[in-house]
């Protein structure tokens, strides 16, 4: 479905990916695990173009393309297949939830506002917010105001989602609905990449997990064999950080 290769990325004289390969399959759940500054929320950004990359090549439903030469118009039209969920929500606090919902289906795609407020208010209810619908962000908790932008990615019927870091900025009580919702939709089927500190949803709900340290994959694995038996002895330490924490 969706393979990288040899992505490499540098701000300045800082080399951050230093060759990336790894292929995500549809259905399913990649967790991307590593330190601060291991390049993984980098990874995810060349591959949804919100960085572009310094080289390397993408292959999307058996298409190849070249990361540094890539067309505005290829962009947008592979952009139409991927939903990116940031850490901070990125929502607009002059719009409701459902208004947030639905604002790239009107704007971005033209559709009609009662087409898009069918999908809006389902995707609403699919998180569990259809009751919030006409609250704005500042009316809000985070996992709530998270679980709107999730509906936001939701709504274009995309075959990826990209998760940044989804629960870093919620207080850890909040932080189990907005980890409820993914594990509903990994087990609905939902192609996701998920950049995480959460062990417990990776062990549990990833397929795959990858452990990248300074711009590399160090180590890559099914779930089970990962936490079970990771061969690097960096990757043991970090798991032993990250259980203390």
């Amino acid at each position: 479905m969706l393979t990288v290769k040899d992505i490499h990325k540098s701000f300045g004289d800082l080399q951050v990916l230093k060759g990336i390969d790894f292929t995500v399959n549809k259905g399913d759940v990649i967790a991307v695990l590593g330190a601060s500054g291991s390049g993984k929320t980098t990874l995810l950004r060349c591959m949804n173009f919100l960085e572009k990359a310094d080289s390397g090549t993408l292959i999307f439903d058996d298409e190849e393309f070249d990361l540094s030469k890539m067309r505005k118009k290829d962009i947008l039209r592979l952009r139409k297949k991927t939903a990116f969920v940031f850490q901070n929500y990125n929502l607009f606090r002059n719009l409701t939830a459902l208004q947030n919902v639905t604002v790239g289906l009107t704007v971005a795609r033209k559709m009609d506002k009662k087409t898009a407020d069918e999908i809006g208010m389902k995707m609403l209810d699919k998180v569990g917010l259809l009751d919030r619908k006409d609250h704005y962000p500042n009316e809000l908790s985070g996992g709530q105001q998270q679980r709107v932008a999730i509906a936001r990615a939701l709504a274009t019927s995309p075959e990826v989602i990209f998760f940044d870091e989804p629960t870093s900025a919620l207080d850890p009580e909040l932080i189990g609905e907005v980890l409820s919702v993914m594990k509903d939709l990994a087990e609905e089927g939902m192609t996701m990449v998920v950049v995480t500190h959460e062990l417990n949803f990776a062990a549990n709900v990833a397929k795959k997990v990858i452990f990248m340290e300074d711009g590399k994959i160090l180590e890559s694995n099914t779930a089970e064999e990962f936490f079970k038996s990771p061969k690097e002895e960096r990757t043991r330490e970090f798991l032993k950080i990250i259980n203390r924490e």
